[in-house]
């Protein structure tokens, strides 16, 4: 019974937060065809203040969905219900196949220290440094975004761990339990964290923002994008294969990392246009901004 009740529960906040894909994006439909992104992140608001109005349009995006948004949104929820009611078995074959490839056992390891917020803030830094000294703006703003998203990341996080409080697969060899927001302070007491921790999956909706960022500011080469989402989608398996996560905590770790590094990229950043002109009497380009 509280199994179905926390899943109620998750199908709640998945509706609160599978918000940068949907609710924002709807005011998109009508940008031209000839937009190009520019490196110039929106600056108009200081950074912090920036984080602070962001915060509240994620919490918030539920008010503006369309009908079209809650059927994908009630579709994401009813495919997250069925990997939870089979997680178990999942769990089982993953660790089957584990046993019987050793490589896994080399690589798992490796791929998920991808998802460790360390990493992510030192692939933040690299970027605004890297700019800063080589004065390539484009990648100042892609560090910055990428903080910001790792930011947004970790709140979201951490507020729906303190109220599912899902055991992770190493507490008890593969049983999954949920104990909801009772919880909250349980897993502050004796180092139980596992027993109350694993849905999302941090490091995988901290690698899936830091990889949708990067993605899209360099969005004209087919092999970022590749590289990044791969890079991405391994390091969420890889905390299975590390007994840490069961299969729905990485898909819904993904999407939300997915949405929010969207939501930050769209939203702080501006796009470069350029129209053809034509009228009185005369014929060219108009080029402009368009602010996000």
């Amino acid at each position: 019974m509280l199994k179905k009740q926390i899943s109620l529960l998750l199908v709640f906040f998945l509706c609160l937060n599978f918000l940068p894909l949907f609710g924002y994006e709807s005011d998109k439909n009508n940008d031209s065809e000839t937009e190009q992104s520019s490196t110039k992140a929106n600056s108009d608001d200081p950074f912090f203040k920036a984080l602070l109005k962001d915060e509240a349009e994620i919490w918030t995006a539920p008010l503006r969905f369309s009908l079209k948004d809650w059927a994908i949104v009630a579709g994401m929820s009813v495919f997250t219900g069925y990997l939870i009611s089979n997680d178990e078995s999942i769990y089982s074959r993953f660790k089957a196949y584990q046993d019987k490839n050793k490589w896994v056992d080399d690589a798992s390891p490796v791929m998920t220290l991808l998802g460790d917020g360390n990493v992510s803030l030192g692939i933040s830094g690299f970027f605004y440094l890297s700019g800063f000294a080589l004065k390539d703006e484009k990648a100042k703003d892609t560090g910055k975004l990428v903080l910001m998203s790792l930011i947004h990341s970790g709140v979201v996080v951490q507020l729906l761990k303190h109220l599912t409080g899902r055991q992770r697969p190493e507490a008890e060899n593969g049983i999954d339990r949920w104990d909801g927001p009772s919880g909250f302070l349980k897993r502050y007491k004796d180092n139980r964290d596992m027993y109350y921790d694993a849905f999302p999956s941090g490091h995988t909706i901290t690698v899936w923002s830091t990889a949708t960022v990067i993605a899209h500011q360099y969005n004209k080469s087919v092999f970022v994008p590749i590289l990044s989402y791969g890079l991405a989608t391994l390091s969420g398996l890889s905390r299975i294969t590390e007994d840490t996560h069961w299969l729905s905590d990485v898909f819904v770790g993904a999407v939300l990392g997915f949405a929010i590094g969207k939501f930050i990229y769209r939203k702080r950043s501006r796009k470069f246009m350029v129209m053809p002109l034509i009228g009185n009497g005369k014929t060219g380009i108009n080029i402009g901004f368009k602010l996000r």
